[in-house]
Formats: structure tokens, C-alpha cells, sequence
């Protein structure tokens, strides 16, 4: 196996997606890519059970001895198939496009000043993301349409998804599963700033 895919499903997918995920199986079962999914688990437990497709702690290789790279695709991400080809053939090791949450787009500069003067960390902004072509090296991203060659989880321990706690100043407080994943990470995760993807949020009114 060349690639694989890991979709955590949590406890649905909307109905809006479907044509979009039958279009995408069928896609993978023409390319011959493995799709591996999960359902009813939380962040970090999802994605430590995909990357090792159910092996855990006791064979945290199982998948990653069988494949050259792995793509995370969350369940609420809406793409085309040509998104999906963009991220499989681009060559970085761990790269990402990008989507926001709420006005945010969710990638990151670790910035201690900034988050001390304000509260936040230095997420990049949409500007800048739509401003340029150029490939964009960040210290963290969520993990909702990211690619990881194996080769880099091969120079990390299990878990390899975990929720750090980290400390500025005076507060202290946990990070999320993706974000540990990339400051645990032996390099940087990439944004391709090209490859937005949608995040579907249904709300209720």
C-alpha cells in the first residue's frame, strides 16, 4: 500500500456529504487507497486507533510498516477529488491544507509573546493564506485534511496523538490532539495555501 486514508467519524456523517464520500470511495477504489475508519471515539483516541489501524500500544507499527503515507480526512471536511489528488502527490512529508473555524483559519505560529499581550496564539489569517502560492511553514494545524508520510511517524513514540499541557507565564492549559501531534513531531507541519477545504458546522436556530 502506497497511501491510506483515516476518516474519524465520531458519532455521524452529515447527510449533506454523502455524494462527496461515495464519490471518494470510489476514487480510492479505482487508485487502490485503503480508506480505514473509526467511529465513536474521542480526538486523540480516534486518530491514535487509525494510525495504528486498531493496533494501539501493543503494535503501534501495524500500519505504518504497510504504507508509505497516511492522510487524515475529517468527516465534516467538504473537498473535491481534486483536492484529495493535491494533497496525496504533493511531495512534503507533513502537509496540510486549510480550513477555518469560524473566521480562523486553523494553522499556527507558536508565539508565547503574542499569546501573553493577548490570549491567542499567532493563527494566520486568511489574507495571508489567500496572498500567496508559496507553501507556508507552521508550528501547528489541525489535522482535518493533512498528509503524513510514514517516515515521520516512524521517528515517533506511541501515543502518537496525546493532549500536552503546556504553560506561559502563569497559566497553564491542555493542547489539543493535532496541535501535540505537531509540536511532538520531528519537523514542522506545511500549509499548502492553495488547498482550502470546507468545514461543515450545522448549527441550530
Amino acid at each position: 500500500m502506497k497511501t491510506v486514508v483515516c476518516i474519524p467519524t465520531f458519532v455521524s456523517v452529515s447527510a449533506e456529504l454523502m455524494a462527496q464520500w461515495f464519490q471518494f470511495a470510489a476514487w480510492c477504489g479505482v487508485n487502490k487507497i485503503e480508506i480505514i475508519t473509526v467511529a465513536n471515539r474521542t480526538h486523540n483516541d480516534a486518530r491514535n486507533w487509525l494510525v495504528t489501524n486498531g493496533g494501539g500500544f501493543k503494535e503501534p507499527r501495524r500500519l505504518i510498516d504497510k504504507c508509505y503515507q497516511i492522510v487524515f480526512i475529517d468527516s465534516d471536511q467538504v473537498f473535491t477529488l481534486k483536492d484529495v489528488k493535491t494533497l496525496v502527490e504533493h511531495p512534503g512529508d507533513f502537509v496540510s491544507g486549510w480550513y477555518v473555524k469560524g473566521d480562523t483559519p486553523m494553522a499556527a505560529r507558536w508565539d508565547e509573546d503574542k499569546f501573553m499581550r493577548t490570549g491567542y496564539m499567532s493563527f494566520l489569517t486568511q489574507a495571508e493564506l489567500s496572498g500567496t502560492k508559496e507553501d507556508i511553514e507552521v508550528d501547528y494545524c489541525g489535522f482535518g485534511f493533512t498528509k503524513i508520510k510514514t517516515s515521520v511517524l516512524s521517528k515517533m513514540s506511541y501515543p502518537y496523538f496525546t493532549n500536552k499541557q503546556t504553560t506561559i507565564g502563569k497559566y497553564s492549559e491542555n493542547i489539543s490532539e493535532d496541535a501535540s501531534f505537531c509540536l511532538d513531531a520531528p519537523i514542522k507541519p506545511t500549509i499548502i495555501p492553495t488547498l482550502r477545504v470546507g468545514h461543515l458546522k450545522e448549527t441550530v436556530i
